[in-house]
């Protein structure tokens, strides 16, 4: 068995301005989520993907719809872990920095995020516990960057095999296998 994780294509949405209020970066996430993409090539094909299952998230179910010809499975399971700024603040401050500490938030499981670290964890368990009941074919899954780092983590602590990633890209596909 194989489990393929993949990325959603590049969003095409970007902000008027990188730099934002607290309010601002809440606002571009919302809009985010909401966005299209821009597909690109990929890599999905080189391998025959019994099962695909997918975010119910737009950009991940049409980049799944791009890469995986037959039904996919959407669920919101594999949604990406949702983030918000950290302190209500009208202190304009660039996006990356909103993201980094709304990251760091949700690392130390603060009650800014939507979810904590430890939910999450029991997220990524609960899907890989569903994709191992396909044990018989090759399952493609189309999720989000920073959840993927949680399948990862979780595939490679029940013996999986597969190239790592610090930050997945869009679009490239991401293998694992246990034997």
């Amino acid at each position: 068995m194989k489990i393929g994780l993949v990325r959603h294509f590049k969003v095409t949405y970007r902000p008027d301005s990188k730099w934002m209020t607290s309010e601002q970066f809440n606002q571009w996430v919302d809009q985010y989520n909401k966005s299209d993409i821009t597909p690109t090539i990929h890599s999905s094909n080189d391998l025959n993907w019994g099962v695909c299952l997918s975010s119910d998230l737009s950009r991940a179910i049409k980049t799944a719809e791009i890469m995986y010809q037959g039904n996919i499975i959407r669920t919101n399971q594999l949604r990406e872990i949702g983030i918000r700024s950290v302190i209500q603040s009208r202190i304009k401050l660039h996006y990356s920095i909103w993201l980094f500490m709304g990251r760091v938030a949700w690392y130390f499981s603060h009650k800014s995020q939507e979810e904590s670290r430890d939910e999450t964890l029991l997220r990524a368990r609960y899907v890989i516990n569903r994709l191992e009941t396909y044990e018989e074919t090759n399952v493609l899954v189309v999720s989000h960057g920073a959840f993927m780092k949680s399948l990862s983590k979780e595939l490679i602590r029940r013996g999986y095999k597969g190239k790592g990633f610090i930050k997945p890209r869009n679009g490239r596909l991401y293998t694992y296998e246990r034997r």
